[in-house]
């Protein structure tokens, strides 16, 4: 057998090996690594690496090599301009052969390379889907002219590199996006096991001032309501997370329509869970009720400022101090008697939220006072 013929046939093994691993192999480090040391073995040449394009840093990493001193190899990184053999290689789309670099024109021949004593290389394209992930590099420490026959191996050998590239990130994006949707569900199921007990808990308490099933349903609709205004703010939100402006502005629009002057309110961005959105939600739906039935917006010189601050002093975390006061409407008294509303305002958000709340029945109007941690 000539040696071509015996060049040949180590380079048909090699495509065949890598093609059996590339298949089987989920990891791109594995991959490359694995690439290199064929290569390396079917051409004969002691330096190859692959040199993963980093366009955002203007840069091209040495991702995997083989027979490289120690600290190149994730560390070492070369520009993708034109004066860098990879770089040439990208913007000239085809492969490129520098039988001996110390005649080479087109390019700079890098430090890293000087140290190891290349004389020649090659540079192939790994194409890929998209834009290109980068550069196949065989590097020989003799000036060598490589033939066509080792310029189609590599560009072949690139090509199935490429496709295992893509194969294994398309496997890895099925793994995260099967795992996000694990986590979803969850989420889901805790929230919703979350909702249900509110929403009982919601029906069990709810009554109407005149024993009435109408006025039942309709104290509970609204509630319901509101509820699900702040689930839905978050819900919509990739980040699970909800301003209470944007909630508030919800909740109470339906008192501010004809007169957005009746309510200000004021408060800085914040980051509100889903827990406290739910649960200021409601708070805010029972001060309103209230104050359309008996309070400032009952009248129509009556007026309600909504405001939260947040207050860093705590040495755990941020606090949040929220605050609704009325004013210019009807001499108001404490009730006789706690109904759920006057519960849930005073016990239940508070608690549900790890805070402390505090309502205040003013001759010259209600004053609601909250203080809650801020979830992470």
């Amino acid at each position: 057998m000539s040696d071509v013929e015996e060049k040949l046939k180590l380079q048909r093994a090699a495509l065949a090996d890598f093609g059996l691993f590339a298949f089987q192999c989920d990891d791109i480090d594995d991959l490359l690594g694995r690439a290199c040391e064929l290569v390396s073995s079917a051409l004969d040449v002691h330096l190859v690496k692959v040199l993963e394009h980093l366009p955002e840093r203007g840069e091209m990493l040495i991702r995997a090599g083989v027979n490289w001193k120690p600290g190149v190899v994730g560390r070492e990184t070369l520009g993708d301009h034109e004066h860098s053999p990879g770089g040439y290689a990208l913007r000239a789309a085809q492969p490129v052969v520098s039988p001996d670099l110390d005649l080479e024109e087109r390019f700079e021949t890098p430090a890293v390379l000087r140290h190891h004593g290349v004389r020649s290389m090659v540079n192939v394209i790994i194409a890929g889907e998209g834009e290109a992930f980068g550069v196949l590099e065989v590097d020989a420490r003799e000036p060598r002219d490589f033939g066509d026959d080792d310029v189609a191996f590599l560009r072949t050998y690139a090509n199935l590199l490429a496709a295992g590239i893509d194969r294994v990130r398309t496997h890895d994006e099925l793994r995260r996006s099967a795992l996000d949707h694990e986590l979803l569900a969850r989420e889901l199921g805790h929230r919703v096991r979350n909702l249900l007990g509110l929403v009982r808990a919601l029906a069990s308490q709810t009554t109407s001032k005149d024993g009435s099933e109408e006025g039942f349903r309709s104290a509970f609709i609204a509630r319901l309501h509101a509820l699900a205004t702040a689930e839905g703010l978050v819900f919509e939100r990739s980040e699970n997370h909800t301003d209470p402006m944007i909630l508030a502005q919800e909740i109470l629009e339906p008192h501010r329509h004809e007169s957005p002057e009746k309510i200000t309110i004021d408060g800085p961005p914040v980051r509100m869970s889903a827990r406290q959105a739910r649960m200021f939600g409601l708070a805010l739906h029972e001060l309103a009720t209230n104050a359309a039935k008996y309070g400032a917006l009952s009248v129509s010189g009556g007026v309600v400022h909504l405001a939260w601050r947040l207050d860093e002093t705590a040495a755990d975390r941020q606090r949040l101090v929220i605050s609704w006061e009325e004013a210019d409407g009807p001499e108001i008294t404490p009730p006789e008697r706690k109904g759920f509303g006057t519960r849930l305002l005073e016990d239940v958000v508070g608690h549900a939220l790890d805070g402390e709340a505090e309502l205040n029945y003013q001759p010259q109007g209600l004053r609601y006072h909250l203080k809650i941690p801020l979830d992470d």
